[in-house]
């Protein structure tokens, strides 16, 4: 996550600061890694205050004005289009040279004197959102009348005369570290990394009366395990100074008016988020914090109505929500120009809850973005106090109610214990002691029970962080500064590597597929309900998500055909044939325990170079043959509704099955929308690695040579190949291979039967075998043919 952060806000907190390129320097050595660092004097270079002397028609341009403009040592004129420029506005005026942006869009462009419609213009005079301040809310078309901001002299530099000699950080704050996500969390920071002195030590002390009733029930104090409520009137609801508005403007917020606003400079000031509610609008003046009720809805600030659920929790008053507690107030109980008395409201919310309840309504807020990561129950104290502070100050207000503060059990600090030695073994390099010391204490960390085992006092804003000592480590690790730990070698005894046959044969088949020509595919381990479907499985048969992160990754995968049949889908437009396939993790169901991981492989080709039958065959016996498998067989498949019933085939080992080869079924193709016949097998590999074997045989090479033949037949059509391979092989002792080179059906054969046609090699190991006893060999096998299969040799 990234804030923000304009350094005049975080020197507030510090005594004697670093300059801002060591701040920034510092800041990003120690973890909170400054992005980016904008000087705004350079921003707002060649920018200053003007005074209006007159206004006259353009004489060829309707929408546009001549202004007389007094820039300090001169009047020039500028071509304006402003609605509301008029003699005696001071505005802000880009001289040739500065730098903004045209209606606040598009990138940054440079002014030069020009001529507009034929009448010259030297410069601009500009809206807020043309020189930076896009959240500045100002009526359509109209420039910024900053004569109220400032008293400064035509000539000024806009920088000087808002204010605005400054430096913006743009620092991105790790997510489990809410407490560094406030200037005041900064500022601490940079004093443990010695950019400067951290002073923050406020005494949240706020005032009480009997004025006003303020009634608070917390009905799931679980999810809001404290509530602080107090009611202040006579407030005078009116524009922020401009000092407030301009920090809110940098730290990326539109100002609204003195109430809104001063909840936003608390957040942004103390990480504690905050909101208001209009008392008078408040059905008896109660707040209930309790479950959305079936049926009730909010419209909420940003305008919007959302349908509550019963699992939300909101904050509510003696009849209905508002507002989704953690997240966004309502529009209805919202402040407005007629609010006299406001109720401030300051809580902690359970963060899991939070986060459920955005994503459940799609409300997102910045409130919503710190609750979620967990705030601690004492930090509102120090937020309403401050709130009540200012708004004494700038908005008239008194407090009218006792200051309710509902939590649901007293606070107790974690507690660790605290090593330096063990601090300095895990890093490897000794850091002293006193300087651990500095660091801990610096961060907020207590020393405890030092004349015993020393123990570490976590501070309240790290109490959703820091889980154990360990952590203690990573602290003075990051602000001693990784860059100062020399690099040196483990002191571990460095144990062996251990084989494990299962992750060296998934690897050893990943490189052998990938040198076969087939490209991997990585897929999410899920699946959607439509994809089960296409394949023709039922969502009953997968193990279904209760808060799936969408609905395409709603069950966890039962195979991964339908993701590889998908991505080939997505991509059989672009190219015309491809290889690919996976290898992962499918997640079978059990009643009433975790679902059963197994690995599996599928290869898949697709498209005319790629999807015949014996191309993927091809693959799968190179793949077996690397693993050392061999015996293996195939036999028919035919009741799988998968795979096609005449091209498939089950692909076993002893009577184990370990896998399919086959093409895809035409109906499940054309469910995925896949336009040409795919090719896949599908391996099991925990069937697969028990038969791997890494030992390499070796076979002499023959020293005779061996006799070649071709054999002829017609036979029934049903007689499978493999049975006459099967057959052939025990056939003769000197028969050592046959290959099956032709079968052809049709014209000249007989209806119901196949002509095949074979080669046979003989060979001897002690002899070169004479004309006779090949022959005599050949014969044998013949008959076995005729005898066993009752072919009709041809000649």
């Amino acid at each position: 996550m990234n804030i923000l952060a304009p350094y005049s806000w975080i020197k507030d907190y510090l005594k004697n600061p670093a300059a801002p390129e060591e701040f920034a320097k510092r800041m990003s050595a120690s973890g909170m890694s400054v992005e980016y660092r904008h000087e705004l004097t350079e921003r707002f270079a060649h920018i200053v205050v003007g005074r209006i002397k007159d206004v006259r028609a353009h004489p060829t341009a309707d929408r546009l004005r001549l202004v007389d403009v007094d820039v300090g040592e001169k009047t020039v004129q500028v071509v304006c289009g402003g609605t509301n420029v008029a003699p005696g506005l001071s505005v802000a005026v880009a001289l040739p040279g500065a730098h903004v942006r045209w209606h606040g869009e598009g990138e940054l462009v440079t002014i030069e004197e020009t001529e507009i419609r034929g009448e010259k213009s030297h410069g601009m005079i500009c809206a807020a959102d043309e020189i930076g301040f896009e959240k500045l809310s100002q009526p359509d078309g109209a420039i910024w009348d900053i004569s109220v901001l400032t008293s400064a002299e035509p000539g000024t530099l806009a920088a000087e005369a808002l204010d605005l000699d400054d430096t913006l950080f743009d620092i991105e704050v790790t997510t489990n570290r809410p407490d560094a996500m406030s200037m005041v969390g900064l500022a601490r920071e940079a004093g443990a990394v010695e950019a400067g002195q951290f002073v923050w030590k406020p005494d949240p002390q706020i005032p009480e009366a009997e004025e006003i009733s303020l009634s608070v029930h917390v009905r799931e104090p679980a999810l809001c395990p404290r509530y602080q409520g107090i009611v202040l009137d006579g407030v005078k609801i009116e524009p922020s100074p401009w000092w407030l508005q301009k920090r809110l403007l940098l730290a990326g917020h539109r100002p609204i008016n003195v109430v809104v606003d001063v909840t936003n400079y608390v957040l942004h000031a103390y990480g504690q988020p905050m909101h208001a509610f209009d008392y008078d609008k408040l059905s008896g003046g109660e707040i209930v914090v309790r479950r959305a009720q079936k049926g009730e809805h909010l419209m909420a600030l940003n305008g919007n109505a959302y349908e509550l659920k019963p699992d939300n929790l909101v904050i509510a008053d003696a009849t209905h929500p508002v507002a989704v507690a953690g997240v966004m107030g309502g529009q209805e109980t919202g402040v407005s120009e007629a609010t006299t008395r406001v109720v401030l409201e300051c809580a902690t919310f359970e963060p899991v809850q939070v986060r459920r309840t955005a994503r459940a309504l799609n409300l997102f807020s910045d409130s919503q973005l710190l609750f979620e990561k967990g705030l601690s129950t004492e930090a509102p104290p120090f937020a309403l106090s401050c709130a009540v502070e200012m708004l004494q100050e700038l908005a008239g207000a008194r407090v009218a109610s006792r200051l309710v503060d509902i939590r649901e059990e007293a606070y107790h600090p974690l507690t660790f214990p605290y090593s330096a030695d063990e601090v300095n073994d895990r890093l490897g390099y000794e850091i002293p002691p006193h300087e651990q010391r500095r660091i801990l204490e610096s961060l907020g960390f207590e020393f405890v029970n030092e004349e015993g085992s020393p123990m570490l006092r976590v501070p309240f804003w790290r109490d959703h962080d820091i889980e154990e000592s360990v952590d203690f480590t990573e602290e003075v690790a990051r602000v001693f500064g990784y860059a100062n730990l020399p690099a040196t070698l483990p002191r571990a005894p460095v144990q062996p590597d251990v084989w494990s046959p299962v992750l060296y044969w998934n690897e050893q088949a990943k490189e052998i597929m990938g040198q076969a020509g087939a490209t991997e595919l990585y897929h999410y381990s899920f699946a959607s309900e439509e994809d089960l479907r296409d394949f023709g499985h039922m969502p009953s048969d997968a193990l279904a998500f209760v808060n799936p992160l969408s609905e395409d990754q709603k069950y966890l995968r039962v195979s991964l055909i339908p993701s590889v049949l998908r991505t080939i889908e997505r991509n059989q437009g672009a190219t015309s044939s491809e290889r690919v396939f996976e290898l992962a993790a499918v997640y079978i169901p059990r009643m009433g325990d975790l679902p059963r991981e197994e690995t599996r492989l599928v290869y898949a080709g697709y498209g005319r170079e790629a999807n015949d039958f014996l191309s993927a065959k091809g693959v799968l016996e190179r793949l077996l043959g690397a693993m050392g498998i061999v015996g293996w067989t195939f036999e028919r498949l035919t009741d799988d509704p998968h795979w096609h019933p005449g091209r498939s085939a089950c692909i076993k080992k002893g009577g184990v099955t370990l896998g399919v080869l086959g093409e895809m079924a035409p109906d499940v193709q054309k469910r995925f929308g896949i336009h040409e016949r795919v090719t896949l097998f599908e391996l099991d590999m925990p069937q697969l690695v028990p038969l791997a074997n890494k030992t390499k045989m070796f076979s002499a090479l023959p020293q005779f040579p061996s006799v070649k033949r071709d054999v002829a037949f017609v036979i029934e059509r049903t007689v499978e190949h493999r049975a006459i391979q099967e057959a052939l092989a025990g056939a003769h002792p000197l028969l050592r291979e046959s290959e099956m080179f032709d079968a052809y059906e049709g014209e000249g054969i007989e209806k119901g039967k196949k002509s095949m046609a074979w080669h046979v090699e003989f060979r001897a190991d002690d002899r070169t075998l004479t004309s006779e006893e090949v022959e005599r060999a050949l014969s044998t096998v013949t008959q076995m043919l005729e005898k066993q299969f009752r072919v009709t040799m041809r000649t």
